[in-house]
């Protein structure tokens, strides 16, 4: 799954003998137009989530992979008020997601939380 989780900066060393990781030439056409279609992805996730979960969900894309198998790793953040419940709507979001022509299309690994409550309240 490591091809999924940026790369993080290593700490201290000659590194005179590696690319920088962090470095990357620009993106051929095939790979910008995998980035845009992971992105619609995104989006239409973030849709469904939000009409089994409601308006509260919050979605962010944790990796992105302009081709392959899986095309990217989403964290969405959703209310949770009991696990029974809980459970019934991400069966629910993963069917509609399953039968969705563009996430069927560009399948995403959907990492699920519960959101922070707002310490005001609000």
């Amino acid at each position: 799954m490591s091809w999924l989780v940026p790369n993080r900066p290593g700490g201290g060393g000659d590194r005179s003998d590696r690319p920088e990781p962090h470095l990357q030439g620009p993106l051929t056409r095939a790979e910008q137009v995998g980035r845009w279609e992971v992105r619609a992805a995104q989006w239409r996730a973030l849709e469904l989530a939000r009409q089994v979960f409601g308006s509260e969900v919050r979605g962010s894309m944790i990796g992105v992979r302009p081709r392959g198998p899986m095309r990217g790793l989403m964290r969405l953040d959703v209310p949770f008020d009991e696990l029974v419940r809980h459970r019934a709507r991400e069966v629910r979001f993963l069917a509609m997601a399953g039968v969705d022509p563009l996430l069927a299309r560009v399948p995403l690994l959907y990492v699920m939380g519960p959101a922070e409550e707002d310490p005001d309240g609000a």
